[in-house]
């Protein structure tokens, strides 16, 4: 006869922190998958900090997708900043054409610019 023994984990299941890590490992599949359970456990989009973590990955791995999730979070930002200028869009436009090239670099000043921090 076989024993079967639940082991719990030390901590909780928490899908952000799940997401985070699979955002540091650089696993964009397992990340692109904690993101939609996030977003359903929220009801809500991820944060745009959080999202532009994942941009970083689609950057660096799907090159062929990025403009697509670029302007995607560019036009979130654009929708839920307070009171963003043309040339506030514009330079952020201009820094997410970098990402594909230096990831880190654009997404600090990205983050900068758009004042996520």
């Amino acid at each position: 006869m076989r024993t079967y023994v639940r082991m719990m984990t030390s901590s909780p299941y928490r899908p952000v922190r799940e997401l985070e890590a699979a955002i540091a490992r650089g696993e964009l599949d397992f990340a692109l998958a904690h993101a939609k359970e996030v977003a359903r456990e929220r009801r809500a989009p991820l944060d745009l900090g959080l999202a532009l973590d994942l941009l970083m990955l689609v950057a660096a791995q799907q090159r062929h997708a990025y403009d697509g999730w670029a302007l995607r979070w560019l036009g979130r930002w654009i929708a839920e900043a307070r009171e963003p200028t043309i040339a506030q869009a514009a330079t952020l436009a201009r820094s997410l054409t970098e990402m594909p090239r230096d990831p880190p670099a654009a997404a600090d000043a990205i983050r900068r610019l758009a004042k996520l921090d």
